[in-house]
């Protein structure tokens, strides 16, 4: 498979997606979320159509013994509570350990200070991705002055 790099200059990026999904449905891998309420089904059907296996763990009792069960990890910081906030850092930090991937969704950062800062404790845990857009990646490097509203996914012209 190309890298991004590779697959940006190429004419061909449908076909390395393409196989790109297949290795996903080939090897079906257990993907841990931590994802938010309103999310959390069509994060588990997302990854179901694409052939991965999704697990909506947040219970802070089974973290470190399910991160490292999972192929991968994925958190969505839109429903923040004590709870919810440490198992996001001991699966960020159980991922990490074991050397497996995890992505960073900042649902609403900016939207308050207390979700910017627990935004910015898991960005400083070095995620492999983070899906931003630009309101909130304006609101963690301190360039936005006003609450973030999300952006719409598709622009009009």
């Amino acid at each position: 498979m190309a890298s991004f790099r590779e697959f940006s200059r190429t004419e061909s990026w449908g076909s390395e997606a393409w196989k790109a999904l297949c290795k996903v449905r080939e090897t079906t891998p257990l993907v841990q979320c931590i994802t938010n309420f309103i999310s959390m089904h069509i994060m588990a059907n997302s990854l179901l159509a694409d052939g991965a296996s999704p697990a909506m763990v947040h219970a802070v009792e089974e973290i470190l013994e399910f991160t490292l069960l999972s192929s991968g990890l994925c958190i969505n910081i839109g429903t923040l509570s004590p709870d919810w906030i440490f198992s996001m850092k001991a699966a960020a930090i159980r991922a990490n350990e074991c050397q497996k991937p995890w992505v960073l969704d900042p649902v609403g950062v900016g939207a308050t200070r207390f979700t910017t800062e627990k935004c910015i404790e898991l960005i400083n845990l070095k995620p492999c991705v983070i899906r931003w857009n630009v309101s909130e990646i304006m609101a963690v490097v301190g360039a936005s002055i006003a609450p973030t509203k999300p952006l719409p996914r598709v622009a009009q012209l």
